[in-house]
This record gives C-alpha cells, sequence and structure tokens, in this order.
C-alpha cells in the first residue's frame, strides 16, 4: 500500500509506471464538432465549443452538395466570442485530394447561384 497525500492508498495499476526524460513529445487527436460559418476555395471560418491556438493542425470532414469532404486545415486566427462565433477560428485549408475540392467547387459554385 502506499501514502497520496498522508492517505492509504490501494495500488491499482495493473503494472508500473516509468518516468520518461524531457523531450519526447506526443499528440493526442480528439474528434470534436464545430460548425461551418463561413467556406471559399482557400479556408473556412469554424465555430466550436472550445477553443485552438493559432498555427493547430487538424483534418476538417464533412459533406459538401452531398459530397464527401475531407481537407487538412490550420487555424490562422481566432476570434472574440460573439453571438454569431463562439470561439471562432479561421483555418486556412492546407492541403486536400481532388475530390474533395471538386465537392467545394461544386458547393461554391451553387452556393453563388
Amino acid at each position: 500500500m502506499r501514502t497520496v497525500n498522508g492517505a492509504d492508498a490501494t495500488e491499482r495499476r495493473r503494472a508500473p509506471r516509468v518516468a520518461v526524460r524531457e523531450g519526447i513529445e506526443c499528440r493526442l487527436e480528439l474528434r470534436a464538432r464545430v460548425r461551418l460559418i463561413d467556406i471559399s476555395l482557400s479556408g473556412a471560418m469554424l465555430a466550436g465549443d472550445f477553443e485552438l491556438p493559432a498555427g493547430t493542425r487538424a483534418q476538417l470532414r464533412s459533406g459538401l452538395a452531398e459530397r464527401p469532404f475531407a481537407a487538412d486545415v490550420q487555424v490562422r486566427r481566432t476570434l472574440t466570442p460573439s453571438s454569431r462565433t463562439p470561439n471562432g477560428l479561421g483555418a486556412v485549408f492546407t492541403s486536400m485530394d481532388e475530390r474533395s475540392r471538386r465537392s467545394l467547387e461544386e458547393f461554391l459554385r451553387k452556393a453563388s447561384q
């Protein structure tokens, strides 16, 4: 039995933990829903229930014009929360496949008519 903050605690670990040296970086990928505020060929304005700092990279997946869309994005700026954009994120597309590019172009063409 070990002591935690002066109280006895039962060990629950099945295997011992080992301290890790400094400098090992990890990535914790999370799925989160965002609301699409607006979109262009170069990027999108998103809103979510969380904040992400500028420079954060992510993948955006959606359906546009009833066709699948996926793009790698990078957050370029964050907006002060307002009634229209709680935790607004300005993101630029860094890459997407040809199918997604066609879906986006078709969506933008229909939306502008």
